[in-house]
């Protein structure tokens, strides 16, 4: 039996729980993260979601890691890491500064 790859990926609206709940229950999906590898621009929710250990979400443009975030519910830790510039909402606002985060 053959695993197709592709069959595991979901698009970043998959993942749309799990964002609102690190960035206070803003709706992340329509967030749009500038790329520091291929400088192209778009929603997380058009990333392309891996699922293993944790959640990586991958630039639909250059496959670069946007983000990643990991959970141990034995210890109640989550770490989240991210890359590129991601701009939340009208305003503009920088997402680590609205999740209190360092990116």
């Amino acid at each position: 039996m053959t695993i197709d790859p592709d069959n595991l990926v979901l698009d970043g609206n998959a993942l749309a729980g799990v964002l609102a709940s690190i960035f206070g229950g803003a709706e992340m999906t329509a967030a749009a993260r500038g790329c520091g590898s291929c400088s192209q621009h778009h929603p997380l929710g058009e990333h392309r979601l891996y699922r293993g250990a944790g959640w990586v979400l991958r630039c639909p443009g250059c496959g670069d890691v946007a983000l990643t975030v990991v959970e141990d519910e034995a210890r109640d830790v989550r770490e989240v890491r991210f890359a590129g510039r991601w701009t939340i909402g009208s305003g503009g606002g920088d997402v680590s500064a609205a999740a209190g985060l360092a990116g």
